[in-house]
């Protein structure tokens, strides 16, 4: 199927993005020095649906590390994206995990399900390279804690916490004790029903539901979630019609519209493997139908045209 091997392929072609002046200087950027008011920036920068397109690299920048991982994590910083995308699972004995698949069986060199294993089980494992796979290399890296993973974040990076399973009164616990609140923006496709409510972590952290086009005109299938004031909305669509009238409600209210190019059912077919080849008819087509924020598995490219994109606006502004 032409998506399974899109993540395998993409690894290649960004790896052949690297060889640029802006991909030089990124990775010169230590992750340490970052700006007392970094997180601020960031913050107020998602909130201005008028600022720059923003990058979100889908669970971390993986593709010279390996996915979910630490050094995924400090890749990013390196390349000053906005936000890192990580999933996060409980242990059998109750702790945070990095972790996107229910089992550890494609990641690392275990196997089982993440909930049936201990934290020390989990950390005894290797994880893989890259997206890992059987035939992906064993590294030396360790699936790492979410308390690990927001301290390597800690500064540098915003954090949208996707979390597997019904984690978020453990994950406000964490933040609260680690004062990392204000690094994370949560989200959410369910609306809560009869006496539920939404969980405080949605009020404390920064929060954007998830809106599928099957659910109709975008602005009224999001109006059960103003209660929590959403700085942005992820858009799945297949339609681009539909996602150029949805981004401009949002623009008229404030608000981001987030894109995944990473399934032909998120973007109307605009994928990262074909954009990585031809950026400016995916990205530059997403940016001019609406979109600001836009989640990869190529953060380097994407940040490498974005750059690339911006010098050109900026050599035409009269």
């Amino acid at each position: 199927m032409r998506f399974a091997s899109a993540r395998s392929a993409l690894l290649a072609l960004s790896l052949c993005m690297l060889a640029t002046p802006f991909a030089a200087l990124a990775e010169t950027r230590d992750p340490a020095v970052q700006s007392p008011d970094r997180i601020s920036t960031l913050r107020a920068q998602v909130r201005d649906p008028d600022g720059p397109v923003l990058v979100i690299a889908h669970r971390g920048c993986w593709t010279e590390t390996s996915e979910n991982s630490l050094d995924a994590i400090a890749a990013c910083r390196r390349l000053g994206v906005a936000m890192v995308e990580l999933d996060v699972r409980r242990t059998r004995d109750g702790h945070l995990v990095l972790m996107h698949d229910p089992t550890v069986d494609r990641t690392t060199d275990g196997q089982g399900a993440v909930a049936d294993l201990t934290l020390a089980q989990v950390q005894a494992l290797r994880l893989r390279a890259g997206a890992g796979g059987t035939n992906a290399a064993l590294t030396l890296r360790r699936p790492p804690t979410l308390e690990e993973a927001m301290e390597a974040a800690r500064g540098g990076v915003l954090v949208n916490i996707d979390a597997k399973a019904d984690v978020f009164e453990d994950v406000q616990i964490l933040l609260d004790r680690m004062d990392l609140a204000d690094h994370v923006l949560m989200k959410t496709g369910s609306a809560p029903s009869g006496s539920d409510a939404f969980p405080e972590l949605f009020r404390k952290a920064l929060f954007m539901p998830i809106i599928d086009e099957s659910q109709g005109e975008l602005m009224r299938a999001a109006a059960v979630f103003e209660p929590l004031s959403p700085v942005a909305v992820e858009v799945l669509f297949r339609d681009e019609a539909y996602f150029a009238h949805s981004a401009r409600a949002l623009h008229a209210v404030g608000r981001r519209a987030w894109v995944n190019t990473l399934s032909p059912n998120h973007s109307a077919g605009h994928l990262d493997v074909d954009a990585v080849a031809a950026p400016e008819a995916h990205w530059g087509r997403l940016i001019d139908l609406g979109a600001s924020m836009i989640q990869t598995d190529a953060p380097q490219a994407l940040s490498t045209y974005l750059a690339r994109r911006d010098a050109v606006r900026s050599d035409v502004q009269p």
